[in-house]
């Protein structure tokens, strides 16, 4: 079995206690079928705080990929999590006794084609910092392991995921083409994807690979003149989307707070807007720091271009990834431009958190913002490249 994840992978390691976050807090935690087996047998004292802190889950818990789920407390912590941000149920029980969602998160694995692939999601500081730490295009390796794979797949399923591999492998070389400026970069990716997606809705699905991606590598795409009233509308419904999701965390809500202070209050909020995220351009260009943004394209392409094995619905993959950087520069924009002090790599990394653990660990967001990209007039893809016109 193949088995692909970023090279930085290698150098992860959790660093506990001293971790500015903590992967306990925010969400509902699942625990499987085998660990929960196990927690109904511990004995003792603590085996009884283990019964008291699960339940088993409602038919309204959709979100839910498990029957049963620890009862959190205030902020949503986990029962388990003390005052350290340290596990009371590994301390007592050890390592094996965790139930595969800590097992496994930060991680996030997807298995499709034969092969199963992993990535670090960045609502882990440690995961950002390893993924904004080099400014080298992202790699990614490929070995082969003794396991097998757990899906059954059809000769139909594995020519689709074939398929899709391929272009999502070009998507990124395309968004990596550091010979044309970002912005172009993220257009072609947007069209190369409206090309994917028209051989998937054809069912021409051998024909992905016969797509002339040479297209995509020259400098041919033409960037409309940045327009004020256009890019501020376009945010607007952005910050509107992302208002209206669920809110996982009290930094999220004082990110959104910051948006709207800052550009809705105002009455010249449309200027601001647009001179506020000129001026942040220009300070990443300066630091020679515009890697980071490719890097956290590259990173979302890697994690979510694939799922669409289950769907067919590969540009709304796309578009999803293009709205993330969009509202990520809005993010960045505010914080720079209250902060006054420089944008430092630890804001890169602390907004690329707040952003990921609001989007990746909820399937209610998930859900709320693919249909806000199909109905919405903003995340067309045509409203998508203007709203790239600041940079």
């Amino acid at each position: 079995m193949k088995f692909r994840y970023p090279k930085y992978y290698e150098n992860f390691q959790c660093i506990a206690g001293q971790c500015e976050d903590t992967c306990c807090a925010g969400w509902e935690i699942d625990i499987d079928d085998v660990s929960y087996g196990y927690y109904m047998s511990v004995e003792g004292e603590f085996g009884s705080r283990l019964r008291q802190s699960i339940r088993e889950y409602g038919e309204d818990c959709e979100d839910a990929y498990e029957k049963h789920g620890f009862i959190l407390k205030d902020n949503r912590r986990c029962p388990f999590l003390n005052d350290n941000n340290l596990c009371d149920l590994y301390l007592a029980l050890g390592e094996g006794a965790l139930c595969d969602v800590c097992t496994d998160t930060p991680r996030n694995y997807l298995e499709y084609g034969g092969a199963r692939e992993l990535s670090l999601s960045c609502s882990c500081g440690e995961a950002g910092r390893l993924l904004y730490a080099d400014e080298a295009p992202l790699s990614f390796v490929e070995e082969e392991t003794d396991g097998e794979p757990e899906l059954e797949e059809s000769e139909e399923e594995l020519l689709l995921a074939e398929a899709v591999r391929y272009a999502r492998d070009m998507s990124i070389t395309i968004l990596q083409n550091r010979k044309l400026p970002l912005s172009k970069r993220i257009i072609h990716f947007l069209h190369y994807a409206e090309k994917v997606q028209e051989c998937l809705n054809q069912n021409l699905v051998e024909s992905v690979k016969k797509i002339d991606e040479t297209i995509f590598f020259v400098d041919s795409t033409d960037v409309e003149e940045p327009c004020r009233q256009l890019s501020y509308r376009f945010f607007l419904s952005r910050l509107r989307t992302f208002t209206e999701m669920d809110s996982i965390s009290q930094e999220w809500e004082e990110i959104l707070g910051l948006l709207q202070k800052r550009y809705l209050t105002p009455p010249d909020g449309d200027l601001r807007y647009v001179q506020e995220q000129q001026k942040l351009w220009q300070e990443v260009e300066s630091r020679n720091r515009l890697y980071e943004y490719e890097h956290m394209l590259v990173y979302y392409s890697f994690l979510f271009l694939a799922r669409c094995v289950d769907d067919y619905d590969y540009l709304a993959k796309a578009k999803m990834i293009v709205t993330s950087f969009l509202m990520l520069r809005d993010m960045d924009c505010a914080w720079y431009a209250q902060k006054e002090s420089g944008f430092t790599k630890e804001d890169r990394v602390n907004l690329s958190r707040i952003y990921a653990k609001e989007l990746e660990h909820s399937g209610e967001n998930l859900a709320f913002l693919a249909d806000e990209l199909l109905f919405e007039e903003a995340y067309t893809v045509e409203n998508l490249c203007l709203s790239l016109t600041i940079t």
